[in-house]
């Protein structure tokens, strides 16, 4: 005997199925778009708030003046777009988290956690290479009657850069 198949029941799991996933993706929509915004506003101000305290100059001062020339951005722009991409990290995971336990939720809750030592690297970068600069000119001062006091100012210079801790990962 042929068994009797309730159609009713399918279409309306579907459906259901269906209302769920669009309410989970407008959901994920809002989030996306107002963290977008607030991303957006925080890296205005966050290079807006550097530049008003002096930090491209001191970040100059440091060494890394070379390194910034032939950029379109300065110290504070590549900061302020550092923190940008880091929220839109943020805000990535917290809107596919909508979606339940996934794959690309699972990265990027991965990704996030690695980005306080990435952090943490940049500030030894930028403390090392104040340093460096620093040393090299007081070798470069203080042995300035002194043939080879340039060639031992830089070697002293980047010893800083070299000898700096690094942030150490963690196995998961």
């Amino acid at each position: 005997m042929p068994v009797a198949i309730n159609y009713g029941t399918g279409f309306s799991s579907a459906w259901s199925n269906v209302a769920t996933f669009v309410q989970k993706f407008v959901v994920f929509l809002i989030i996306l778009i107002v963290g977008w915004l607030i991303a957006k506003v925080i890296t205005k101000v966050l290079s807006a708030v550097l530049t008003r305290v002096g930090f491209d100059k001191a970040v100059e001062r440091g060494g890394i003046k070379k390194a910034l020339e032939s950029s379109e951005y300065d110290a504070s722009d590549i900061l302020a777009k550092i923190v940008y991409y880091a929220l839109m990290l943020f805000v990535l995971s917290t809107a596919f988290g909508v979606f339940g336990n996934n794959p690309v939720s699972s990265y990027l809750h991965a990704v996030v956690a690695y980005l306080p030592l990435v952090f943490v690297a940049i500030v030894i970068v930028i403390i090392a290479s104040a340093i460096a600069a620093a040393a090299k000119a007081l070798i470069e001062n203080s042995l300035s009657g002194v043939s080879y006091a340039k060639v031992l100012g830089n070697v002293v210079s980047g010893l800083p850069l070299v000898l700096s801790p690094s942030p150490r990962s963690r196995a998961p």
